[in-house]
């Protein structure tokens, strides 16, 4: 197998990445080039192609693609340091075929040659079981399990409803007796103003400009016509949204929130399972994008969704005095 290559942004062709991207056994949009120019405009890659390079060109367009790494790279105290993205829930290597252990073990070898500081990089599930059995070996690297849930949504609605647990089929029994409303929408401020008003506080570190990104990455979504958004109205107030991505015959539950009457009438499981009536039949995988909250799994686990494990790498190899300065910041921000 070839090296990786590190490329920075302006080397990489965007038809090939694609591409590639498109056809590999794990496709997942948030790899696409597009996606990361939105999310993480200085984004990198590790790279391998077919053809033997005996150096880094300064513009670099390949057909040839056969492995890439995107890394979310951003400047931090003048050093480029890889940290996953928001709305970017894992991404790792894409391949036509499935990674080796041996390809997985040399893209982590070049990644810790060239970057001193990862604050995260969350891989693919599917490369859960290789990195667990390689991880150990990198004694720089920290790991850590993170878990969402998918269904597999390519079989009727009348099969889909039948994993339903018998709680979620009672709550959307009582969902029916408020009489939500369908309505399909273009606009995601009201869904922004649901979730600030009714979840934001609980989560802690919330910005601004995290608002700013998800409303530029909806307009960008729309255009690429991957996202739909949806709501639950009654008598003529929105009470409850969701917003759902759509590529590569994988959805993504990225954006959801609703307000203590879309709660109490079970709006948001009006809203999925009306999706999931929609769609039936038409998806391999529908990823809940679970956080890190037992109730949240347990509401995703009553519409019959799995777990599926997905590791998470950190490193800190700063020199001095960067390493000092970041280990006191974060046991400031620990204390406060």
């Amino acid at each position: 197998m070839n090296e990786p290559i590190l490329l920075k942004r302006h080397q990489i062709d965007d038809d090939a990445w694609n591409a590639l991207i498109d056809a590999s056994l794990h496709a997942v949009v948030y790899a696409k080039s597009w996606y990361l120019d939105c999310v993480s405009p200085h984004w990198q890659a590790l790279v391998v192609v077919d053809s033997a390079l005996d150096s880094v060109p300064q513009s670099f367009s390949s057909p040839d693609y056969r492995v890439v790494m995107p890394l979310p790279v951003r400047k931090k105290w003048g050093m480029s340091v890889v940290q996953q993205p928001l709305y970017c829930q894992y991404l790792g290597m894409f391949s036509k075929e499935e990674v080796s252990e041996a390809e997985l073990a040399h893209f982590l070898k070049i990644l810790d040659l060239h970057f001193s500081y990862i604050s995260v990089y969350d891989f693919h599930p599917a490369q859960t079981c290789p990195l667990r059995k390689l991880l150990p070996g990198y004694s720089d690297f920290e790991a850590q399990e993170k878990a969402t849930h998918w269904l597999y949504p390519k079989t009727s609605y009348a099969e889909l409803a039948s994993n339903y647990s018998a709680d979620r089929h009672r709550n959307l029994k009582k969902s029916r007796k408020y009489d939500w409303e369908l309505v399909e929408s273009k606009d995601i401020e009201p869904l922004i103003l649901l979730f600030q008003e009714n979840h934001a506080a609980q989560i802690q570190g919330v910005k601004e400009s995290a608002y700013g990104l998800l409303r530029n990455l909806t307009q960008l979504l729309q255009r690429k016509k991957v996202a739909t958004i949806h709501y639950a109205r009654r008598q003529g107030t929105l009470h409850a949204g969701t917003m759902v991505l759509e590529n590569g015959g994988m959805g993504i539950y990225i954006f959801n929130a609703a307000d203590d009457i879309g709660r109490k009438g079970n709006a948001r499981t009006f809203l999925l399972d009306r999706y999931f009536q929609n769609i039936a039949g038409q998806l391999k995988t529908f990823d809940f994008e679970s956080p890190e909250v037992g109730s949240i799994a347990q509401f995703y686990e009553s519409f019959g969704a799995k777990q599926q494990v997905f590791l998470s790498i950190k490193k800190n190899k700063l020199p001095f005095p960067f390493r000092q300065l970041q280990n006191w910041r974060k046991g400031w921000l620990t204390s406060t």
